[in-house]
């Protein structure tokens, strides 16, 4: 599983970008850099999606990739070889969990969502079998202080409400791969038992802790894409991630500025009020047009230089803002180029999803 995600990272950026490049995809980097990275190579649904990996454990991995004969390193670019293209056919992602994932969409709300689930089954199954006293299985506070005023408002009608619960994650792990359905159900703690760890769930479906992680987040963003998509159906689970549902998913940075953007004040006045460098507030622009197909960069970047810059891209076949610049004999803006490819991604990215 973690083997193929890789692989298909790797050939997507084509050698254009690093390991680095790799490992801040996976790990969510806050950065206009990653943030542009994963729609220009279509990647962003692995955005953010294993928060946890270190860079020792992905060279590792990589390295692994390695002795199989799966990829082969020119100074700094990675390259899949036959074998690791061969597997990639074999082992399509349409047919794994991978293609559950969607990291751009749902990476500010999955752990929330999934420690609220936890930590409320854990309590309701605990209450509700007179075990008062138990050891939440999350310690983030802002979890904790949600299921205690989630409990408090049905406390009245806890079996009720467990029943309609189970109702719900029935029907959709129901549709899931049977040892799938089970490693999620197998974390979850209850009266009599503490769900199993990552450790454990590797060990019994003799896979990688890699391979564990990248399923359960998986499942995650396929419970999280089936309840907004189907509220009506799913309305307990729906009541446990509605307030957290973003209308775009920017950093809060970017989205103050795009609010002092809809006031209607310029780049400098907002560096000015911000107190941010020029190219902080260029870096929200870019961000802004990657995930709003509606935003118009024309007050940005005319239209003749975006016609020229989308050409070159294109001809160019590359993502590299230098190869860009350089064949447009450098003179349009690294600003200008990244808008432009990122309003063309952001775009893309947007007709894909409603087709």
């Amino acid at each position: 599983m973690f083997t193929t995600l890789l692989l298909h990272s790797i050939h997507q950026l084509k050698g254009e970008r690093s390991t680095s490049a790799i490992l801040h995809m996976l790990t969510g980097k806050k950065s206009s850099q990653t943030f542009q990275d994963v729609y220009a190579y279509g990647l962003s649904t692995f955005f953010g999606i294993y928060r946890t990996i270190t860079r020792e454990e992905l060279m590792a991995e990589l390295k692994s990739l390695q002795a199989n004969h799966y990829i082969e390193t020119k100074g700094k670019e990675i390259h899949l070889t036959t074998a690791g293209i061969s597997h990639l056919q074999t082992h399509p992602i349409e047919k794994t969990p991978l293609y559950w994932l969607n990291g751009a969409e749902f990476q500010h709300m999955d752990q929330l969502f999934w420690g609220r689930l936890l930590v409320f089954v854990q309590t309701a199954s605990n209450i509700a079998s007179g075990q008062h006293q138990f050891i939440p299985v999350e310690d983030h506070s802002d979890i904790l202080k949600w299921v205690k005023m989630k409990y408090r408002s049905i406390q009245g009608n806890l079996n009720e409400n467990l029943t309609f619960l189970y109702e719900e994650l029935y029907a959709l792990l129901k549709e899931l791969p049977e040892w799938v359905a089970e490693c999620t159900t197998l974390r979850f703690s209850s009266h009599h038992r503490y769900g199993m760890s990552k450790e454990q769930l590797a060990i019994r479906y003799d896979l990688k802790i890699h391979d564990i992680t990248i399923v359960l987040q998986a499942v995650i963003h396929y419970l999280l894409r089936q309840i907004l998509k189907h509220q009506e159906r799913y309305p307990y689970l729906y009541g446990i991630c509605e307030d957290l549902i973003v209308t775009l998913p920017l950093t809060q940075s970017a989205q103050k500025t795009l609010e002092w953007i809809n006031k209607g004040h310029s780049l400098d006045r907002i560096s000015k009020i911000r107190n941010l460098k020029m190219s902080t507030i260029q870096d929200h622009i870019v961000e802004i047009a990657l995930v709003n197909p509606l935003f118009k960069i024309d007050e940005y970047v005319s239209k003749e230089a975006a016609q020229n810059i989308s050409h070159t891209a294109k001809e160019l076949n590359t993502n590299r803002l230098k190869a860009i610049r350089d064949h447009l004999d450098g003179i349009y803006s690294y600003f200008e180029i990244r808008l432009v490819l990122a309003a063309a991604q952001g775009a893309s990215k947007h007709a894909g999803q409603t087709t």
